[in-house]
C-alpha cells in the first residue's frame, strides 16, 4: 500500500507544478512605460517607436520611442510633435524598404513591415 501513496504524490506534485507553470507562462512581464514626458524628442536621434496600448499589458497609453543609442523614450499619444514624428518614421523606414535599407541613413533604422 506504501507504493501506491508514493506514487500518487509524485503524480499531483508533477500535475501541480505542471499547471504552476502553464500560468506562469500567460502571465509574462512586459516593460511598459508607467509615465510619459512631455520634452519633445529631437527626430536625429529616433531609430524607430512602437506604440503602447493600455490594456493590453501596460496600464497606460504611449509612444515608445527607440533612439540610436537604445534607450526607451516614452512620449503620450496626443501632442502634434509626437504624430509628426511618428509619420516621419513611416515615411522613412517605407523609403527604407522599398530600397532593402541599402541606403546610408537607412542601417540604423529599426526594420519594421510597412
Amino acid at each position: 500500500m506504501m507504493p501506491t501513496v508514493g506514487i500518487a504524490k509524485i503524480l499531483f506534485c508533477v500535475l501541480f507544478l505542471y499547471s504552476c507553470c502553464r500560468v506562469t507562462q500567460g502571465q509574462m512581464v512586459m516593460d511598459c512605460c508607467l509615465t510619459v514626458s512631455h520634452r519633445q524628442i529631437p527626430r536625429h536621434v529616433v531609430i524607430g517607436y512602437q506604440p503602447q496600448v493600455r490594456g493590453q499589458g501596460c496600464s497606460i497609453n504611449a509612444v515608445v520611442f527607440t533612439t540610436r543609442r537604445g534607450l526607451k523614450l516614452c512620449a503620450p499619444t496626443d501632442p502634434t510633435w509626437v504624430t509628426d514624428l511618428m509619420n516621419l518614421m513611416d515615411r522613412l523606414i517605407k523609403k527604407c524598404h522599398e530600397t532593402n535599407f541599402k541606403a546610408k541613413h537607412c542601417k540604423k533604422l529599426m526594420h519594421k513591415s510597412p
